[in-house]
């Protein structure tokens, strides 16, 4: 703010005297502006592209042998660049319904090359976990999916 109340009379007086350069200046710093702006806009557009590209599926329970590690996920990179770290959210729905019985976050970092995929098992949380739930289900009784929060790619 205070530089605006500064830069404006500055700008003004500056017209005044000299308003052919003043106008060349202020033409000068807008376009640098707009091609700033439009290369941070680019550049943000390609990453989330990119980060679109990258999905996580499970299978629930189908290939997981130990109880401490039941659901398995799988994340795969559809981009043509390299994934270093995935957040996601695993989510477990009682089948036939839509709301969540549970949730937790997750992060991966294991790296995954350009048009891969990683497959794991994951322990679920124990004291946010399905034996805080009423009747204290099974991992197999739900079903399983992932929601990616976010991709980190290499030479971000």
């Amino acid at each position: 703010m205070v530089f605006m109340v500064v830069a404006v009379p500055v700008v003004l007086v500056c017209f005044l005297l000299f308003p052919r350069h003043t106008l060349m200046v202020l033409v000068a710093v807008v376009g640098v502006g707009l091609a700033a702006g439009l290369y941070l806009y680019f550049q943000q557009s390609d990453r989330l592209n990119s980060a679109s590209l990258v999905s996580g599926t499970s299978s629930g329970t189908s290939g997981c042998q130990d109880p401490e590690k039941p659901v398995f996920v799988e994340l795969s990179n559809a981009s043509d660049r390299q994934v270093n770290i995935v957040r996601f959210r695993l989510i477990a729905k009682r089948p036939g319904f839509s709301g969540e019985a549970y949730s937790d976050y997750f992060t991966s970092d294991k790296i995954i090359v350009p048009h891969g995929s990683y497959g794991s098992c994951w322990a679920l949380n124990r004291y946010r976990g399905l034996e805080t739930l009423p009747g204290r289900p099974a991992p197999g009784d739900f079903q399983w999916s992932v929601d990616i929060s976010s991709v980190d790619f290499a030479g971000n």
